[in-house]
């Protein structure tokens, strides 16, 4: 897939009905730069364009590009500058100098007037923090009355404003949205090259699976007489979905390498911890089989993308976990029944669409409401086509006469920055919703399977149980990290064991009251608190 989150901010936004959007003001929300309240600024537009009647300067902080470039050099800011006629005077860092700059404007440096950026501000620790301190300013009211595209998101996306509110009810930030992101992560795949030379099925339950593997490490599928093929491979990374295998079992297990979910789940209201469950256990039981008889490849724990990939080429593992194989000798294998005879599951990577903090308005900041219409137009949605998927005119997107724009595939060899003529996606704030996504039509397709085909497949199996992109209180998160390394350690450390060796059967017991004992307990508690707010958050 193209222009997905950057692994540097490595996932939204706001919901409910205009009237639920400006509630805070019965919260207490500070007012806004010392005016009284339903003053509008003389330099403003409430409507229309320009958004400032006499030019106007804002102070934002961002990243600076790879190439080096201010974002006014590109192209669309300059158009933005022109119909808002706001100017942005922009003080870009290195990502990799971001958080010490961030601590340093914090911590008594001359703050902007905004931040912005994909994911500029930690989800968990600046928002909550500086938005309870006053530094960040609430935006409901603003949003309210000056921002007609943040409030159709909202009355079109209610979750969002769920997973934007603070726990004392205010919205502190904005964010990026892509609901164009894939609704998997990895994925099973088997060599079909492998199946037909065997002449067996597509597998359909974890016993057909463990017989194809068996024949699959036991013929001479590559021809050269040393039976060196790999029946079953995998990688342990943030893009890693073999837990989801285990909903073969009965309850999939969302792990601690997957954006935080440390081996939570919701069921009916309910925070679960998956690893002390049994279907967990016999999960473990199931692959440590795989492993003890030689189906399941020993480097699953250690091999980066490159070795699997490299494995993957030359058509030298016959089933394997992964986003999208390149080697077309791979189909997708759907997820699988178990032993109990459950339907088939597999997670939805639901927090994909959203990711919080990329952008929000300072107490420095003497201008306001001029800011927030300057980010509500680009939530326009062609303006946040053109931040995502390149710029109208230009190389990469040509208008059509259906009022759609197709997509000009990257040549070969090209910068995709200078073909797009916009900043690479995590240097800006776009909301590319389905119906935008939608205006865009892709290059005609290829031979090449898409992610979009394998998120089809999938798609009937997919359940979204996972604890919901919510914030916490910092008693909260302080009392959560409290316990959570340490279990988190000791629950990785065991699986891999388990895995690999077996001894499950012996340890379980001891494993479960330790975990106690370290205060997975009172850690649960502490979510079922986060949970049941965001429940009631309106």
């Amino acid at each position: 897939m193209t222009n997905k989150w950057s692994k540097a901010s490595l996932g939204l936004v706001l919901g409910m009905s205009v009237a639920l959007v400006g509630c805070s003001s019965d919260k207490g929300a500070p007012e806004v730069s010392g005016k009284p309240e339903g003053s509008v600024p003389s330099n403003m537009n409430v409507s229309g364009f320009p958004i400032a009647k006499e030019k106007l300067t804002l102070n934002i902080a961002g990243f600076k590009p790879p190439s080096g470039k201010d974002l006014n050099d590109y192209k669309l800011f300059q158009d933005i500058e022109a119909t808002t006629n706001l100017h942005i005077n922009w003080n870009l860092t290195p990502g990799s100098s971001w958080t010490e700059k961030k601590n340093l404007l914090f911590a008594g440096g001359e703050l902007p007037d905004a931040f912005y950026a994909h994911g500029i501000l930690s989800e968990d620790t600046d928002i909550v923090k500086y938005g309870s301190q006053g530094i960040l300013i609430p935006l409901e009211n603003l949003i309210e009355k000056y921002a007609p595209n943040v409030k159709k998101l909202l009355q079109d996306n209610p979750t969002y404003k769920k997973q934007l509110t603070a726990p004392d009810g205010h919205i502190y930030s904005l964010p990026t949205i892509d609901e164009s992101y894939s609704r998997t992560k990895s994925t099973m795949f088997i060599n079909k090259k492998w199946l037909d030379q065997l002449k067996l099925p597509m597998p359909t339950t974890t016993d057909e699976l463990y017989k194809t593997l068996k024949a699959f490490k036991e013929n001479d599928l590559g021809g050269n007489s040393k039976k060196d093929q790999i029946p079953l491979s995998f990688l342990q990374n943030w893009n890693s979905d073999v837990n989801s295998f285990f909903g073969a079992f009965g309850r999939i297990d969302r792990d601690v390498h997957k954006a935080g979910n440390n081996h939570l789940a919701v069921e009916n209201d309910k925070v679960i911890y998956t690893a002390v469950q049994p279907e967990y256990r016999a999960a473990i039981e199931y692959f440590n089989k795989l492993f003890a008889e030689g189906l399941a490849d020993p480097e699953s724990f250690t091999q980066d993308g490159k070795v699997l990939t490299a494995k993957e080429s030359k058509g030298l593992v016959g089933v394997v976990f992964d986003w999208n194989p390149a080697n077309q000798d791979y189909v997708s294998l759907p997820p699988l029944k178990g032993p109990n005879g459950k339907d088939p599951v597999w997670a939805e990577y639901a927090n994909g669409i959203l990711l919080r903090g990329s952008f929000a308005i300072t107490n420095k900041n003497q201008h306001p409401e001029a800011t927030i219409r300057w980010i509500d137009y680009t939530y326009d949605p062609k303006i946040s086509m053109q931040m995502s998927r390149g710029v109208i005119g230009g190389d990469s997107l040509k208008e059509r006469s259906d009022g759609k724009y197709d997509a000009i595939a990257l040549p070969q060899g090209a910068n995709s920055e200078d073909f797009m003529k916009v900043p690479p996606t995590a240097y800006s704030v776009w909301a590319l919703t389905k119906a935008v996504s939608d205006m865009v039509v892709p290059p005609s397709p290829s031979q090449i399977r898409s992610k979009v085909d394998v998120d089809n497949l999938y798609g009937k199996y997919l359940v979204d149980n996972a604890f919901p992109k919510t914030y916490f209180t910092a008693e909260e998160s302080d009392q959560i990290s409290r316990y959570l390394t340490d279990i988190d350690a000791y629950v990785s450390k065991m699986y891999a064991k388990w895995m690999l060796t077996g001894g499950i059967d012996k340890e379980w017991d001891d494993y479960v009251k330790k975990l106690n004992d370290m205060g997975m307990d009172k850690m649960v508690k502490i979510y079922q608190q986060v949970y049941d707010r965001y429940k009631t958050t309106k």
